[in-house]
């Protein structure tokens, strides 16, 4: 379960086709990635590159269609029911 981020779109819900795109387009990631819709908007993307993943942590803030897009390290007990993420930079 390596290099995987658990991304949300605040304050709107946007379908996977789109959230596809719009990764591609925002983290230009050398290698493909996977998305996986898990549920409240939820979604797990893994990375097949260190670099690309570590990009996606260090780098932003992103926004998405004027929303922040929230990511966070993919933990072992993640649940998509309670608030997420427990902690912001800022």
């Amino acid at each position: 379960m390596e290099n995987i981020v658990v991304v949300k779109l605040l304050g709107r819900n946007i379908g996977y086709g789109v959230l596809h795109n719009r990764i591609i387009s925002l983290w230009k990631p050398s290698q493909p990635f996977h998305i996986m819709d898990v549920t409240n908007g939820y979604y797990l993307v893994r990375f097949q590159n260190k670099d690309d993943y570590d990009m996606t942590l260090t780098q932003g803030p992103w926004k998405v269609f004027r929303h922040y897009f929230t990511i966070q390290s993919w933990i072992v007990d993640f649940d998509p029911l309670k608030h997420f993420p427990t902690e912001a930079l800022a």
